[in-house]
């Protein structure tokens, strides 16, 4: 191991580069150079600067040589490049290419146009040499090589080679999400670019959907490309049986794992298939269980400290979902409730700040007249969705001498309270099986 070394002669702090080594089970210094002091390494950093041609640069090399190890674990771009159908050419392989684009990935936000730039300012540029360019067209052309068939036989051999390693997995979390495209779809026909539910709220593009499945270690383990327009709940069903195919190939035993699921995913047909396959632990609506939410916090039991170090508190009992009694555990997070109750704070008194202006506006008689729906239309953009049930309206028709309708608008403080109750508050269901 090389390193910098301080020694101090006559008080004064001189620095030597010194690499170590053990040697008969002991410790020892096996190369050492001067430096010199601390004034004498700057001055002979300027005078490098100002040599011709020489100029010094320093690179962040941790993370991709962390990377390239796995992928030498793994036998990453092997894999890649035994499932796909190219010939032997110059340059860069297929895997190669897919290996790049991750690494690439990986330190930050960049897309394949990007990918020239950064190659040449990363420590890559020196280990690995091509003739071309890494123009976008060329990532998209050996992208090309691979289909939905091969990515599931990539994914089957990386799966492989993890349990062969030891990380067969335990537990396994199901999570989808989606991403929207400005790419067109005409006559509709893409099966993947379907309008839908947008969680960036963006429902006027079209979009892909994902499902994704990770082992307890955050490993990928499997996952589905789906078409936009199908619910998460709907393809929940799917996920399951490629997971339960994948540990069958594996030979793996569903019976012994845990899936960890969120909300999003229940229904009757979900939670039944579910309970008859494996292990699991779900989550609940509030609404679903408001009793519950009623049990005082003096009757919580302390769980566990969560990463930033906030306790987590818990109530277990036994509830009915979806027609079956469940293990239910309420979790409460006292960071969590100040964060949401600060948010549902920040965000009633905009609304109501906005109520009110447009209440002064339509109790001036001034400026144009104004229908019923026109009102009605701006203050359902004024009040968020989750917070109708709170913040109530009416809608005065116009009165004879008016122009404009009349508004008038107030909290409902029972339903506040129902609101308030959740802050903080999770509710689990869970169901550890023995089979036999």
């Amino acid at each position: 191991m090389v390193f910098l070394r301080k020694k101090l002669v006559n008080g004064k702090p001189y620095w030597y580069i010194v690499e170590s080594a053990r040697v008969d089970g002991k410790v020892k210094t096996i190369f050492q150079v001067y430096l010199g002091s601390a004034e004498k390494i700057l001055e002979m950093k300027k005078q490098c600067e100002s040599l011709p041609y020489l100029k010094l640069k320093s690179f962040e090399y941790g993370k991709l040589a962390a990377l390239l190890h796995v992928n030498e674990e793994l036998g990453f771009i092997d894999i890649v490049n035994r499932h796909t159908d190219k010939k032997l050419i110059d340059g860069l392989s297929v895997g190669e290419y897919l290996l790049l684009d991750v690494i690439g990935k990986s330190h930050g936000i960049l897309s394949e146009n990007g990918i020239e730039d950064w190659f040449k300012k990363s420590p890559l540029a020196f280990m690995w040499k091509f003739p071309h360019k890494l123009s976008c067209q060329n990532f998209l052309n050996q992208m090309s090589y691979i289909n939905l068939g091969t990515m599931k036989k990539i994914e089957d051999d990386l799966c492989r080679v993890l349990v062969e390693k030891g990380l067969t997995p335990s537990i396994m979390f199901v999570d989808e999400s989606n991403w929207f495209t400005y790419a067109a779809n005409h006559d509709d026909k893409s099966e993947l670019l379907h309008k839908g539910y947008n969680k960036r709220h963006r429902n006027d593009k079209n979009q892909i959907c994902v499902s994704l499945a990770v082992n307890e270690d955050n490993i990928p383990f499997i996952h589905e490309t789906y078409p936009g327009n199908v619910p998460d709940s709907k393809e929940f069903s799917g996920i399951v049986d490629k997971i339960i195919n994948r540990l069958t190939e594996l030979n793996i035993c569903s019976e012994d794992l845990v899936l960890v699921f969120d909300k999003g995913n229940n229904s009757k047909d979900n939670i039944e298939k579910v309970t008859s396959k494996m292990s699991f632990v779900g989550a609940a609506k509030a609404n679903q269980a408001e009793e519950l939410l009623d049990v005082p916090l003096s009757k919580y039991e302390y769980l566990y400290k969560n990463m930033k170090s906030h306790e987590i508190f818990g109530y277990r009992t036994k509830h009915q979902f979806y027609g079956s009694e469940f293990t239910t555990v309420v979790t409460y997070n006292e960071g969590t409730y100040k964060l949401q109750k600060s948010t549902y704070e920040a965000n009633k008194s905009k609304i109501i700040d906005q109520l009110a202006d447009l209440k002064r506006r339509l109790d001036s008689n001034k400026g144009k007249a104004r229908c019923r729906s026109s009102v009605e239309s701006e203050v359902t953009g004024i009040i968020l969705e989750k917070y109708r049930s709170v913040i109530k309206y009416e809608i005065i028709d116009v009165q004879e001498g008016q122009k404009k309708p009349q508004l008038r608008f107030w909290v409902d403080e029972e339903n506040e309270k129902k609101c308030e109750k959740k802050f903080g508050k999770n509710i689990l269901f869970v169901t550890i099986q023995v089979f036999l």
